[in-house]
């Protein structure tokens, strides 16, 4: 028997095996947060906002385009405290079709857009080109008398009355009660207001009460009532037209369109019964919130939106770097009523980018142990690089953990500097081990002297699988076959 060769075959069967029963490494610094690891877990808390989020690059809204404008990840997570934490407006979103009314057919190119000022004949107002936002090309119009109009009529739509009439716009100023008047061939037509300060949320063919961004209207079209000199039924759509006093930048102008657009979801408690239930959202009128940025129309699924505010925080737990984390557990000589003393560190800090910005950034801390487990607690600032064991300058913030479910360790957190935390806490070692255990199911576990490590590995469920049949193939390999 070739021992060499056999003794190879045994190494390569232990590295394989131990490869399959590895688990991907995702918890920096080999310690883990789970529900049953009462790992200290500080964060950064602020609303970060993205210039700019594409679909069809992006899937989480933590994503962002970076100064060299390759898509990267916050290192952050979105703060589950809040039902929607994802802000938007309507009149930001650039999506493929939302300038394509009316529609090409499938054997000829789309010569018209409603949001094209060439194509609108004037009495009194003017239509300009426009944006309302850094990619949003808009149409505007002003109007500066009740009497003012501007038409719209390359188009022709039939069955127009199971239309959705659908318009978004942003609102700089108004007065009376400017329309947008639908006509059909023969004369009888359909409007809905455009702006009326007297109107309430039940008025649902009022586009605004208020100016404003990102007022979205949609209505269908055979709901409306029929007026006009023709036969009183409403036919196929032939002319759009905005008359009075207001001055509007309209990001979405769509007669044609058979349903509503969704403009994202929202969890909401509708009925006073605390449980929350999902509420399509239709017709936004400013910023509002939505549960995520998967909840946007399908027509909108590679758009770009131009600034989402996202509530994120930047928790330890989100760190990807070992340098960023220390931890070592050791005999708790001096709190003998403990098993262990817990020393973690972590280094903290808010990437810059152009394409980010952020509000009212705070340091806190929601205790995961009873104050008189933190023997110690301090932040350092502005350390960069700087290993954890060379910090010279702390601040003590121990006397903030007193009791309170969440405490603030700083409040006036500045981009691009790096904010340290170190925490001594004393521990049992039931949850040394459940520190270790969550590293263990997504990360390296932690060398230390108080248990664990790779000992600790080992005498794990994993540990034992590589160890006895480690043994086998010893076995075979120095016992013969």
């Amino acid at each position: 028997m070739n021992i060499k060769k056999t003794g190879l075959a045994a190494l390569l069967a232990l590295t394989v095996l131990t490869s399959m029963i590895a688990m991907p490494v995702a918890a920096a610094g080999g310690i883990g947060w789970g529900d049953d690891a009462k790992t200290p877990n500080p964060e950064i808390a602020t609303d970060v906002t993205i210039d700019e989020w594409n679909g069809a690059d992006m899937d989480s809204a933590l994503e962002y385009y970076d100064d060299a404008s390759d898509q990267a990840d916050l290192p952050a997570s979105v703060n589950e405290s809040n039902d929607n934490p994802v802000t938007l407006t309507a009149t930001d979103i650039d999506f493929a079709d939302r300038n394509e009314f009316p529609r090409k057919s499938d054997e000829e190119e789309n010569s018209a857009s409603a949001l094209d000022d060439s194509e609108w004949t004037t009495s009194g107002a003017t239509v300009g080109s426009t944006t309302t936002a850094p990619g949003v090309d808009a149409l505007n119009y002003v109007g500066t008398a009740s009497s003012d109009s501007a038409t719209y009529s390359n188009f022709t739509v039939d069955d127009g009355e199971k239309s959705y009439v659908t318009i978004a716009a942003d609102i700089d100023s108004a007065a009376g009660t400017p329309t947008l008047q639908l006509t059909d061939g023969d004369g009888d037509y359909v409007e809905v207001t455009l702006y009326d300060s007297t109107a309430t949320g039940g008025d649902d063919n009022v586009l605004a009460n208020s100016t404003g961004e990102g007022k979205v209207l949609q209505h269908q079209v055979g709901d409306l009532t029929v007026q006009g000199s023709g036969d009183g039924t409403f036919g196929s759509t032939e002319e759009v037209t905005i008359t009075g006093e207001i001055d509007a930048d309209v990001s979405v102008l769509d007669a044609e369109r058979t349903r509503e657009l969704t403009f994202g979801e929202k969890l909401e408690d509708t009925d006073d019964d605390d449980e929350l239930e999902t509420v399509t959202i239709t017709e936004p009128r400013g910023a509002y919130s939505v549960t995520g940025m998967d909840t946007l129309d399908d027509v909108m699924s590679d758009a770009s939106v131009y600034g989402v505010t996202v509530d994120a925080v930047f928790q330890a737990s989100d760190l990807q770097d070992d340098e960023d984390v220390s931890a070592a557990f050791s005999d708790s000589g001096d709190y003998p009523q403990w098993d262990q003393l817990g020393e973690i560190s972590y280094r903290l800090e808010l990437p810059t980018a152009f394409d980010l910005s952020y509000a009212s950034p705070e340091l806190r801390d929601e205790p995961t142990l009873p104050s008189e487990r933190y023997k110690n607690a301090q932040i350092a600032e502005g350390t960069d690089d700087t290993e954890f064991s060379e910090i010279e300058s702390w601040t003590s913030v121990v006397s903030n953990y007193d009791g309170s479910e969440e405490v603030s360790l700083d409040t006036t957190v500045s981009t691009d500097t790096s904010y340290v935390v170190s925490y001594d806490v004393v521990l049992t070692n039931g949850e040394v081990s459940a520190i270790q255990d969550a590293a263990n199911s997504g990360g390296a576990a932690v060398m230390s002297s108080g248990g664990g490590g790779i000992l600790g590995w080992f005498l794990s469920l994993p540990g034992m699988i590589v160890s006895a049949i480690t043994g086998l193939v010893g076995i075979r390999v120095f016992g013969g076959s």
